[in-house]
């Protein structure tokens, strides 16, 4: 058993969509979707994770659902992850499979939110709104709208965040997706359950956003991509190690440092 465990969110921390590329072609393809590549890595973070995972323990750690994070093909570059967490902790995956053990241990934190079906319901009534393109559920546990930034305004849906908020939902913004959330579906929730089960004390996370803070939170060494959004809500009382690197140098600045911590 690995005494380390790094957890790490994938979309802008390790993996990155192809407006990040630049003029620079030579990052692998690493996710295909309707027959277009779509996300990318680099070669230097692959060949960092496979330096990584001989000592310590990687966890994928993603908003993603499960569908969408097996689209991400890891293994056509040798990488394999025993675990991943997806689902913005709602599922934790074992060798691929469901941990149902995990899956009912939430779900019955889930019983103190409303249902997802009853959000559906509410969200509906929104769907005609201008500026939202897409109403989404994930693995029917939390729900998520995209949204065109230039025409859409947070307050056409001001009475539904509040309305779920009486109804233990949480709403979190995340560039042009904006998601809705049981209080207890969070990253550090699947965290805390694999250190308990595990013993890991020895906690590393890497994250960007807003949905990584109460993963970079809970961990004890934490990494943040300085071209994420959450750098900008930071107060100066914070513990994250912010990379000097953005895009696929910073994923590599951190990775590096967590490789040679003593």
């Amino acid at each position: 058993m690995f005494k380390m465990v790094v957890f790490s969110d994938l979309d802008r921390s390790i993996i990155y969509s192809k407006r990040f590329l630049g003029e620079d072609k030579s990052e692998l393809e690493i996710e295909i979707y309707k027959n277009e590549n779509i996300s990318y890595i680099s070669k230097k973070t692959v060949k960092l994770i496979k330096q990584l995972q001989r000592n310590i323990e990687f966890i994928p750690t993603t908003t993603r659902n499960i569908e969408q994070f097996k689209r991400i093909e890891f293994s056509k570059y040798d990488i394999d992850f025993k675990y991943a967490i997806t689902s913005n902790g709602g599922n934790i995956l074992v060798n691929g499979q469901i941990d149902s053990e995990y899956k009912d241990y939430i779900n019955q934190k889930l019983k103190n939110s409303i249902h997802i079906d009853e959000i559906m319901k509410l969200l509906e009534e929104y769907k005609n709104i201008k500026g939202i393109k897409k109403i989404r559920k994930a693995d029917n546990i939390f729900a998520y709208i995209v949204v065109d930034n230039k025409i859409f305004d947070l307050k056409y849906i001001e009475l539904f965040i509040n309305k779920i908020k009486d109804l233990n939902w949480e709403t979190y913004i995340n560039g042009t997706k904006i998601y809705f959330l049981p209080q207890e579906l969070k990253k550090s929730t699947a965290i805390k359950y694999i250190c308990d089960k595990f013993g890991y004390k020895n906690t590393f996370a890497i994250g960007d956003s807003i949905m990584d803070k109460d993963m970079l939170d809970f961990c004890r060494s934490s990494y943040l991509l300085r071209h994420g959004d959450l750098v900008n809500s930071l107060s100066k009382e914070n513990k994250y190690i912010i990379s000097r690197e953005c895009g696929f140098r910073g994923s590599e600045e951190v990775l590096k440092y967590i490789i040679s911590y003593k």
